[in-house]
């Protein structure tokens, strides 16, 4: 696009060169930035913003990027040996030479900046981002595309270095949409490329994409395809994009856009965005540029105007961690945590030592990869050759606590020197090493990731080390160790770090005991989180830790975990698990609007979910208790009530209608207590169970399966919703995966039954007929009916069941002979048939009831106090002896049970329906005329008492109302559910359709017509013929011809699909052949009838040949003659070629084809069918057993009577009949006692299966094979690392060994190399000594001498220590002299990052033309507290400071004393400098005064004694200890010291700041209390001035500095200072005695100051 090109002065020699055209691809750095300035928004018109995305009209808002306003020529011999020339391009201009051109102190060439902008004179002026510099809105974002690497498209924006966070993190989360991270891993180490050893780097790569994949995290680089960006970029390549995982892998690459190469590849003149921009990896790398790493996938660009200065993005990617880190995790509203951060070293210089720094300073965990060389290396052995010292402090409420040191040994300080000279060099070397021992402060944030032939597990496995350092830098906050390892989904962390010998339930009771009530609510709000989640092991784990699910689940969660889709943020995590169960929801929002919720589900609504899915006799306690029935769901849930009235009528019609009773208005006041909101479940993992289940969340659901009670019975409930599911479902894949999970439940309560049966058959046939209080009041038997579970009834314990219902009171052995005999001959009942000795059965069955009756009055009475509700109360029977035992049947007895036998009533019907069969046969073939007969007046009858046992079996219950009440609790069908369940069975159809006919036969018989008599012989014959195919239902019966009536049934439909297709040839054909045969036939019934009738008996041979090859005389032509009948048409003459042609290829199709396919289709059925025979036979059998025994005992017609009486029953009504019946063989109600035992002894035994099962899981084939490749992996793993450390000795002991091959071959691990060293250092000696005293004894000479290379090793080692400490003690006065803590990087309680200054570079006195330093002064100190100066002078003119704060002399006007220690300071623009030098920063940062902040500081000494009073010694001096206290902000140890107050003394601040911080409160005895004063009073008048300066403290700046006053209070008998108790004042967090020693760890100089005390005092240091 051609743009308009601000013109420059003629006389300018770069005119001519602005406005050349060049390519595209030759647009150089001079054409990139010139375009920037270009494109201002505020000056161009790009296009219109209307056809612009929501993602480029929002980063054109809100994003900026930084441009230089003002040229200032950089000198040229300024780094000029680092960059190449910049040239302006000269093609197309023959004769004028591409020169080179200025460079501003930005770093961009003078081209770039326009003529409009103003001039600095070369190197004179100082250059300066925040006033050389403005935003303007950036040129470069969109989706970069990198040429060669795929097509993969990757997010990119170039930004301001001062955008606010806040945009940052609407850009990534809402523009790019990104989700929320669990966890932020920031990758730092060398900015060059390195080599790392093989595995190692399969190792990280392999471990850093684990972590990111397991945790949903982000990773943070430099982004650049160098160093150690390059190695997370291939690690991206390698492991995360072959994942399998949905949810990608978040690498974002933080990096200076001026350092960027190819970048004006990114940049679009119209400020519109690329999408995407095409970038091209160069093969040559230019100075102080990196080419952008192509396996990022986010890219964040950080600008300040400047080009070809590192570091820009350093301060901005801090910021942006920081924001990310304050965000929380999608864990659930009370589960989250905010974003734990940790960092990645791998390699590195000395940027890497300070952001180690700077991480640990901030409390953020590192984690150190050794072996990946230079920084890392230095760090690891560091940390692996201090030590961690405990230290014994007491806190403010004088209780003891273990604060843990880090202690360096003189030998190690002095090898971390040696290694960071030998990769740094000596330039800041100080520097360098106090960095490398303060990252080490707190050893609990820091981790060492060591690959070696050490060991697998923890110590090889990188994501192991990251995770397992966040949870160390929480280890004294379980709950957010739990909370982090949940968000992260790594149960193996919980497991190793969290939950180890009983450490959790330890805290928690501590906890508990302490003061906090709420760690129950905690672990719940962790429990609900994992539930939602899905996160099946650690609910697993929670349960075994404590978390009790009584307690837990109250109505309120639960209504959360249905109601979770609607109460939290659609853009949550949550919602992933969410959208896989969209039929659920569906499901319950049908229900829902149906019940009249309008916001949330209710229980009610999940209860008739239940009810659909499962049948109407299923009754869940949702629907009948009232509690959850009137429940507000809305006020618990949001705690706003939108009821107030009672249920809407609808939804109370459809509770009447779902169980089966009347609901009463109810009108009750809205209850507030807790008690009746969220009351506690019964059966919690019932209840959770469900949900899962209809959630189809299969692991979860079994492991509350594995938790519940009544396993059979809750497999079968899941069996049956999840088949029922899979029927309403139109997904394929998840119908299939709902019948997987069904089958699974299926075969789950088939074994535990199968168990239960093996160990107890009686048993285990009580759990069949067990009426399940808790699961609708239905049993085992009904379920697996009800969802048509044949395998389930086809085992040998429901048969067993069934034999015994088949059979009644009869005993089983019984032949089928002896029971026919008696049924025609019933005089042989008593001598022939057995009966069953109930005797004791029925003594324990009575008192069973009677407990069960007095379990229920218990009941009914706890009811009636609970609900308003009337209810009925069922009293016992005082005419029942519930203790009577018959020993004998009696005679009328023997009878009963006889003919009430189910058997024995299929046997009457049986014979009753063939004496049915043989009238109705009699009567059409002999007496059918139109006189009625006495037999059709009998047939009339029978039929109509067939017809009423059809009515009552679709008006009744589940259970006839002849069965006993205790059995019509199950029964809450309403009468459509009734009707259609009756039709759903093909028999009763077929009883429908013969009544139907009948009845149309004897209509038509009645008619006084004699064509209608014949009609009603029609009908009648075909009714017959229905009727006898009725007499199939009873060979179902039959083990051999009951599977085949199966067959059949699938074979008809499979009929009727294949006559669909079959249709479609026969119709083709036959209208196709006759209109061949007789064209222009007339049209008429007829007509339909031939035609079809030609084509569809050619299928069974008829070919009607006779009739095409028919010709005159026999037919005729004559429309005339074959109309009226004489004779048939005859076909034309083409048909007798044509039709037979077309009737072979006919024939052909469908006789051979379509036949033997409707023949394979029936072998395969025949095939299914016979693979489970038994199963579809012993359903069957159920089926007619259960039919029979429901059935009243007399046969047709003689029913009539049983139906008259059951009618009576019915009409009266009488309980004292049901409560006196007998008991039902197919549901039992049990006492409570006798429940429970059945219950524990089930769940014992279902516990037991599952153990056996999970051991022959480990134990099977699978399981070992991975196994046994773990082992062999783990020998490879080991024999690699043998021959890798083989190969590097044998070329080492090859070849002249070099420096550098022999520091890798002696740096082995340090344990392991002191172990060698230390045993070469023995076996040595002991040569020694050994000659030597075989020298002395042969001399014969008594000498006591000690051996002289014994001496000499002792002399050396001495030599070597005293070397050591020496170089110690240099170090601590060099850091004092360098200034060194006021250097830091990173600002106390801030993200401000000071200017680097060099050591050589710190004195005023050398120049330093690059000084930037940053302004920063602390809210605090702009509130003007009393402390404080209330004049900004950092904020005014350097004119307008001039007098308004007098220096170097006292400051009468604020009281405070602006005098320094160290003599008269400079004073520059009004703002005094520090006399020690640069740090980096202006302003007065946390100190409140301008210049010098004076303070004291008092080290109080004591010796340190043993336990008997004696001074204790090291190295020949006294062994010196000091009061010291632990700090909150930065957690070091110092000495009590503070700020003098306006006005105060030195020596008053001492006293006042010793007593404040260590001592905290004296001793309690009141007595003792005026003596400790006193002798305190006087060991503080004694004291001694050690040190008077100015304090390296890291708050000092450029204008405000701190300066102490160090005085010396030492107890030399220990008798004052004996009896004090320290304890921590309010500021500090502990007080304790230290002992003086140089590898101590102090705040700010104090290790200088507490130096000089033991020289003055000639102790140990």
């Amino acid at each position: 696009m051609d743009k308009k090109v601000t013109k420059v002065s003629p006389a300018d020699p770069m005119d001519t060169i602005e406005n050349m055209e060049s390519p595209s691809h030759g647009k150089s750095l001079i054409s990139l930035h010139y375009n920037e300035e270009a494109v201002d928004a505020e000056n161009v018109g790009a296009a219109p913003v209307e056809t612009m995305t929501y993602q480029q009209r929002w980063i054109r808002d809100n994003i900026k990027m930084r441009v230089c306003t003002k040229f200032v020529e950089k000198p040229t011999n300024v780094n000029s040996d680092l960059l190449p020339p910049v040239r302006v391009p000269g093609k197309g201009l023959p004769g004028i030479q591409s020169e080179a051109e200025p460079i501003c102190r930005c770093g961009y060439p003078r081209s770039t900046h326009g003529q409009s902008l103003s001039s600095g004179t070369s190197g004179m002026e100082d250059w300066k981002v925040d006033t050389h510099t403005k935003a303007t809105r950036t040129n470069a974002f969109g989706t970069v595309e990198f040429l060669g690497f795929g097509e993969n498209e990757r997010n990119y924006v170039r930004v301001d270095v001062d955008t606010k966070m806040k945009d940052m993190m609407e850009l990534m989360m809402d523009v790019w949409g990104l989700e929320k991270p669990n966890l932020l891993i920031s990758v730092t180490g060398g900015a060059k490329n390195f080599t790392m050893k093989q595995k190692l780097k399969e190792e990280f790569r392999r471990g850093l994409m684990k972590v990111a994949r397991s945790t949903g995290a982000w990773i943070i680089t430099g982004g650049t395809n160098a160093g150690v960006m390059k190695h997370v970029g291939e690690a991206v390549r390698d492991y995360g994009l072959v994942s399998a995982s949905t949810n990608p892998i978040i690498v974002i690459g933080v990096a200076t856009w001026g350092c960027i190469q190819n970048k004006e590849d990114l940049t679009d003149s119209e400020c519109r965005g690329k999408w995407p921009a095409s970038y091209r990896l160069g093969k040559k790398q230019r100075p102080k540029e990196s080419f952008l790493d192509p396996n990022h996938t986010h890219f964040v660009l950080v600008d300040n105007g400047t080009q070809h200065q590192f570091g820009v993005e350093i301060p901005f990617r801090a910021w942006m961690e920081n924001s990310i880190a304050n965000m929380k995790t999608n864990t659930g509203k009370n589960a989250s945590v905010y974003v734990p951060v940790v960092l990645l070293v791998l390699e590195g210089g000395p940027g890497t030592l300070e952001t180690a720094h700077q991480a640990v300073a901030n409390n953020t965990p590192i984690v150190i990869v050794q072996g990946s060389g230079r920084a890392a290396d230095i760090l690891a052995y560091a940390y692996q050759n201090s030590i961690g010292e405990e230290i014994g402090a007491t806190d403010q409420e004088g209780k003891t606590k273990k604060i843990t040191q880090t202690i360096f040994d003189a030998s190690v300080e002095a090898e971390i020197r040696n290694q960071v000279e030998e990769n740094f060099g000596k330039k800041n070397l100080v520097r360098h090493c106090e960095m490398v021992k303060e990252t080490l402060k707190n050893r609990d944030l820091v981790t060492v990731f060591e690959f070696s032939i050490g060991g697998r597990g923890s110590s090889k496995d990188i994501d192991r080390a990251i995770l397992q350092a966040l949870l160390r830098a929480n280890k004294d906050q379980i709950f957010d160790q739990l909370k982090l390892a949940l968000a992260w989904n790594r149960i193996d962390i919980a497991k190793s770090e969290i939950f180890t010998d009983d450490r959790f339930i330890q805290y928690k009771e501590g906890v508990n005991r302490h003061r906090n009530k709420d760690v129950p609510s905690m672990l719940f709000e962790i429990m609900q989180s994992a539930l939602i989640l899905n996160r099946v092991t650690f609910v697993e784990l929670l349960m075994d830790n404590g978390v009790n699910l009584k307690d837990f689940l109250t109505k309120k969660r639960l209504l959360k975990l249905y109601n979770h889709r609607d109460l939290y943020d659609s853009s949550s995590n949550m919602m992933q698990e969410i959208n896989k169960n969209i039929q659920l929801y569906q499901l319950l929002d049908k229900i829902r609007r149906k019940n009249g919720n309008e916001k949330y589900i209710s229980l009610v609504d999940v209860g008739c979910l239940i009810q659909d899915l499962i049948g109407d006799f299923y009754t869940p306690w949702y629907l009948i208790d009232p509690k959850v029935r009137d429940l507000d769901v809305e006020y618990l849930l949001d705690g706003v009530s939108a009821k107030c009235m009672g249920m809407p009528g609808i939804k109370k019609g459809i509770l009447s209608m779902a169980t089966g009773q009347k609901q009463e208005t109810v009108e009750n006041e809205l209850l507030t207590s807790d008690e009746f909101q969220v009351p506690d479940f019964d059966n919690p993992f019932q209840e959770l169970f469900l949900w899962a289940v209809l959630l189809n969340r299969q692991e979860m659901a079994k492991i509350l399966w594995k938790g519940g009670k009544d396993a059979t019975a809750a497999a079968l409930v899941a069996s049956g919703m999840l088949n029922s599911l899979s029927r309403q479902t139109d997904d394929t894949e998840l119908a299939k995966k709902l019948k997987e999970n069904s089958q699974e439940f299926s075969n789950l309560a088939i074994a535990v039954l199968n168990e239960c049966y093996d160990v107890e058959e009686k048993k285990a046939q009580n759990l069949l007929i067990r009426e399940l209080e808790h699961w609708g009041a239905a049993t085992c038997v009904l379920l697996a009916v009800e969802s048509n579970n044949k395998k389930f009834i086809s085992q040998t314990a429901c048969q067993t069941l069934l034999n015994n219902v088949w059979m009644g009171n009869l005993s089983l052995d019984n032949q089928l002979l002896q029971l026919l005999l008696c049924v025609f001959i019933p005089p042989l009942i008593l001598p022939v048939i057995k009966f069953k000795d109930n005797s004791d059965q029925d003594g324990v069955e009575n008192l069973e009831r009677k407990g069960v009756l007095r379990d229920k009055k218990r009941k009914l009475e706890k009811q009636k106090t609970l609900s308003s509700i009337p209810v009925k109360e069922e009293k016992e029977d005082p005419q029942v002896d519930y203790e009577s035992k018959p020993s004998n049947l009696s005679f009328w007895k023997k009878l009963y049970y006889f003919y009430t036998a189910p058997v024995i009533i299929f046997a009457h019907n049986v014979l009753s329906y063939v004496i049915f069969l043989g009238l109705y046969s009699y009567i059409l073939l002999v007496k059918f005329n139109k006189d009625v007969s006495n037999e059709e007046i009998i047939l009339i009858i029978w039929v109509f008492s067939i017809f009423a046992e059809e009515v009552r079996q679709v008006t009744d219950h589940t259970f006839s109302n002849w069965t006993p009440c205790s059995m019509q609790s199950s029964s809450t069908k309403n009468f459509n559910t009734k009707l259609q369940s009756y039709i759903t069975d093909p028999w009763n159809i077929v009883d429908v359709a013969t009544i139907f006919i009948f009845v149309m036969g004897i209509v038509l018989r009645f008619l006084p017509f004699d064509s209608t008599l014949e009609a009603a012989r029609c009908v009648m014959a075909l009714n017959l013929v229905i009727f006898f195919f009725r007499i199939l239902h009873i060979f179902s019966v039959h083990k051999q011809l009951g599977p085949k009536l199966v067959m059949i049934g699938r074979m008809l439909k499979d009929l009727l699909y294949f006559i669909i297709i079959l249709m479609v040839f026969v119709v083709s054909y036959s209208i196709a052949a006759y209109s061949v045969m007789y064209p222009n036939s007339e049209l008429s019934i007829v007509l339909v009838y031939n035609v079809m009738r030609l084509g569809y008996w050619n299928l069974y041979g008829e070919l009607f040949l006779e009739d095409i090859e028919r010709e005159e005389p026999d037919c005729s032509f004559d429309d005339s003659v074959y109309s009226n009948g004489s004779l048939p048409r005859c076909p034309s003459a083409v048909s007798r070629y044509a039709v037979p042609i077309l009737m072979g290829f006919y024939v052909l199709f469908c006789n051979i084809l379509l036949l033997n396919l409707l023949i394979a289709m029936f072998s395969n059925t025949y095939q299914i069918v016979q693979e489970n025979t038994d199963q579809y036979w012993c359903f069957q059998r159920y089926r007619l057993i259960y039919e029979y025994y429901t059935r009243p005992t007399l046969a047709p017609p003689l029913i009539l009577i049983s139906h008259m009486a059951l009618f009576i029953r019915w009409i009266f009504g009488k309980c004292s009949f049901c409560l006196s019946s007998q008991p039902s063989d197919l549901i039992k109600r049990f006492s409570s006692d006798k429940a429970r035992e059945l219950v524990q002894w089930e769940n014992m035994i279902a516990d037991a299966f599952m153990n056996r099962l999970e051991l022959e899981e480990k134990k099977n084939i699978e399981n070992r094979v991975i196994n046994t490749q773990e082992s062999i992996h783990e020998l490879f793993f080991k024999l690699d690392e043998l021959q890798d450390l083989q190969a590097t000795s044998g070329s080492s002991g090859q070849a002249p060994i070099s420096k550098a091959p022999v520091n890798q071959v002696v740096r082995m691990p340090p344990q392991m190399d002191k172990r060698l060293l230390a045993l070469e250092e023995q076996m040595q000696q002991s040569t020694v000594a050994l000659n030597w005293i075989m020298k002395i004894l042969q001399e014969q000479e008594k000498n006591t001498r000690v051996a002289p290379m014994l001496e000499d090793k002792r002399e050396n080692e001495k030599q070597k220590k005293e070397k050591d400490k020496a170089l110690v003690k240099n170090t601590v006065e060099e850091r004092k002299r360098l200034n060194y803590k006021a250097r830091l990087p990173c600002y106390p309680q801030s993200l401000i990052n000071r200017f680097p200054v060099p050591d050589h570079k710190v004195s005023w006195e050398i120049p330093f033309p690059e000084y930037d330093p940053v302004i920063y002064e602390a809210p605090e100190v702009k509130e003007h507290p009393y402390w404080a100066d209330t004049i900004d002078l950092i904020f005014m003119k350097p004119e307008e400071r001039i007098g308004k704060i007098k220096f170097n002399e006292y400051d009468d006007l604020n009281k405070v004393n602006r005098k320094s220690y160290v003599g008269t300071y400079q004073v520059q623009d009004g703002l005094p400098l520090n006399p020690t030098g640069r740090t980096g920063l202006i302003g007065r940062g946390l100190l409140g005064r301008y210049g010098p902040n004076h303070c004291g500081d008092p080290i109080v000494t004591r010796w340190k004694r043993d336990d008997i009073g004696n001074v204790v010694m090291k190295e020949g001096k006294k062994v010196l200890e000091f009061v010291a206290i632990f700090r909150k902000d930065n957690k070091l140890w110092s000495i009590p010291g503070g700020m003098c107050e306006p006005g105060q003394k030195v020596s008053q601040c001492l006293k006042a700041e010793f007593t404040e911080e260590a001592l905290g409160s004296l001793v309690e005895d009141s007595n003792m209390e005026e003596k400790i004063k006193s002798d305190l009073k006087i060991m503080m008048e004694e004291g001694e001035e050690i040190y008077k300066g100015i304090c390296d403290d890291p708050r000092n700046t450029d204008n405000s500095w701190l300066e102490t006053v160090v005085f010396n209070y030492h107890d030399d008998t220990g008798k004052v200072l004996h009896p004090f108790l320290l304890r921590a004042g309010e500021t500090v967090e502990a007080a304790s005695w230290l002992e003086v020693s140089s590898s101590l760890m102090l705040h700010s100089s104090h290790l200088y100051y507490v130096q000089l005390v033991a020289e003055k005092l000639n102790a140990f240091f």
